[in-house]
Formats: C-alpha cells, structure tokens, sequence
C-alpha cells in the first residue's frame, strides 16, 4: 500500500515538474523511481528540477537526497561534491561550516550569491534596518549573530557611524572577511548549538537574520539573544518564510503564526517586510523577559 502511494506521489510530481519546465521532460528515466532506504528519500537523477517558489536557490534536486521538512538533515552522497553549477546555495546546503566557508571566502561567489534574486540579500539588509534604525542610538553596541560577511552591520554603520560593533559565526573565512571590513569591530568564530558566549546584558541591539531555521534548537537560541541584550534594548530575529520556503539546509519553517508562537514568552512582535517578504520578530527587552 506504502509503495503504491509512493508511485502516485512520483507520478504526480513528475507531472507537476513537467509543467513548470517542459524541457527537462526529455531527460528523463521512466524506468527509475525514487526509493526510501534507512528513512532516506533519493530522487533519482534527472527526475526532478527544484525551483522553490520565492527563493533564490535553483537547479536539479537529484544532486542531493530529497528530505521531507523539518525531518531530515541533507548530506552529500559518497561520490559527490559541492559544486556551485546549479547555483552558489547549493554549497552549503548541509549546513556545514566548510560549506560556508566556499561561500564567504570566495569572492566570486559572494558577488554570484549576493546577485541571486535581484539582488534579493542586499535589499534584505537595507530593508532590516530601515525598520530597526529607530531603535539603535547613535552610540549603542551592537551584535549580529550569524553575521557572516558582516553586511548587516555595515549597513548600520552607515545609519550610525559610532556604534561599536560585534560578530559571531561558525565560519572562520565569515569572520575573516567580517574583520577585514570592519577592523575596529570584534569577530568570533563559534557553533552556535544551545548557548552564545556571551556575558547577560551585553548589548543595546541584538540582530539575527536567516539563522534560526539553521539550527537544531532555535528557541533555546532565542532565549540566549534575549539574555545577552540589555533591559530596554532590541532583539531583531528575521527568517524567511516558512511557508514557500524549501532551502533544503533549513530545519525549521514558521509563518507569521507559528514565528510568533515561538518566540511568545517574549511577547515578540512579527511582521513581514514588504520587498523580501521575510519575517521580521522584534524583541523589546526588560528583566522580565531576559530572565524567562
């Protein structure tokens, strides 16, 4: 009965692709079918095209195994490798810092990655701070949390040249490259799991853009952005939304709804921005909260 529902849902998928890219229906083996083996799906080659509605990430979904969301970790198969053909997320789509590290500290890939979409990151950026400016002083200190490049932040500075400014990621060559534009900031390289290293209280503005849906335990991160901002200070979350999103190094994928549930202990208040569409969570913090 399973296996046969199976084949109907292939079916139906094929169809569906065939839709969307009619020439891609030439390649293809009739005589394979996608299998399930230790509770992993594999799509055989040629079967299906990815392109996920909204997102900035294209190409052939049989280079990597098919995971169901919010199941499934994705890994390479033993005979592949990370391959930026089909377009640069394809590199770090299992969410590996060696991953990131191809993305960040190549700069052919940061100029491919950061024209993906229409530009779709860069409008992100300045988007976020259009609407957080307000609540960031002229002298305040501020931290991003998976700050990669560290764009974020050097879209801030421009808005208030005195801030002093922090970073943290996983990747060494983010830090390295975050360092190099901004050396007066400071830049570390940690995994970010269930704790940050931080001390309570340490800064004015908390910011964390596309991170949360990387991660095993998102709300216990949340409550560590909370805990290090300081009472009367801003906790910005943004994360892409859940509901077209199919980036398959994503773990988690919230709506305005499900976001809110999340992050509800903090009466965090989410909306979503207009231009990317993403979801931005704004945290105002006060001792209550950073202790919840």
């Amino acid at each position: 009965m399973i296996q046969r529902l199976r084949k109907l849902i292939a079916r139906l998928l094929r169809s569906i692709a065939f839709r969307l890219s009619p020439e891609f229906a030439d390649n293809i083996d009739y005589g394979l079918e996608p299998y399930s083996a230790d509770g992993w799906d594999h799509i055989p080659q040629g079967q299906y095209d990815y392109v996920p509605k909204g997102g900035y990430i294209y190409g052939l979904a049989n280079k990597f195994l098919l995971v169901p969301k919010n199941r499934y970790r994705v890994v390479l198969l033993p005979d592949q490798t990370r391959t930026t053909d089909l377009g640069i997320g394809w590199i770090t789509e299992d969410n590996s810092a060696d991953g990131y590290d191809q993305l960040w500290g190549d700069s052919s890939n940061l100029e491919a990655f950061g024209a993906e979409g229409n530009h779709a990151r860069d409008r992100l950026t300045i988007e976020i701070v259009d609407h957080i400016e307000a609540r960031i002083a002229s002298d305040a200190k501020v931290v991003d949390i998976g700050c990669g490049v560290g764009d974020l932040l050097s879209e801030v500075r421009k808005r208030r040249p005195a801030i002093r400014i922090f970073g943290l990621d996983f990747s060494s060559k983010a830090v390295e490259g975050a360092g190099a534009a901004m050396p007066d900031g400071e830049f570390r390289q940690f995994v970010i799991e269930r704790t940050l290293p931080y001390e309570t209280a340490s800064f004015d503005v908390v910011m964390c853009t596309d991170v949360l849906e990387h991660l095993e335990n998102p709300r216990l991160v949340a409550a560590e952005l909370v805990r290090i901002c300081r009472p009367g200070g801003l906790v910005a979350i943004v994360v892409p939304d859940g509901d077209v999103d199919q980036f398959f190094g994503h773990y988690w994928f919230w709506n305005e709804q499900s976001l809110g549930a999340l992050l509800s202990d903090w009466n965090a208040t989410v909306s979503r921005l207009p231009d990317t569409r993403e979801f931005l969570a704004r945290i105002s913090v006060d001792d209550d909260k950073r202790c919840s």
